[in-house]
């Protein structure tokens, strides 16, 4: 399967029931470390809008992105792509209590 099939495929249907398959990873290593999952609960646990507290975790994330890569290269393009693909609001609403 070529990638575009494979890409227009993942669009279509998702990935584990999630957005695709970023989104699915990031909610993932949210849930599987403590000191992550910890800061997640700390966001979805604040008094605001659903779409605030998604701003607010990709924010941190892409801050983290730049952190890690002063310049722009070929990992820095391709982390950002995948976490520009993330839906931040659907991690934030599948981890309200």
């Amino acid at each position: 399967m070529t990638s575009v099939a494979l890409e227009s495929q993942t669009e279509a249907i998702g990935y584990n029931g999630w957005t695709n398959r970023e989104t699915w990873l990031v909610n993932l290593w949210l849930g599987n470390d403590m000191s992550s999952y910890d800061f997640l609960q700390r966001i979805c646990k604040k008094r605001c809008e659903t779409w605030e507290k998604a701003e607010e975790l990709e924010a941190h994330f892409q801050d983290e992105l730049e952190e890690m890569f002063d310049v722009p290269s070929f990992w820095s393009d391709i982390l950002g792509t995948s976490l520009d693909r993330v839906d931040w609001y659907r991690v934030i609403e599948a981890n309200i209590e």
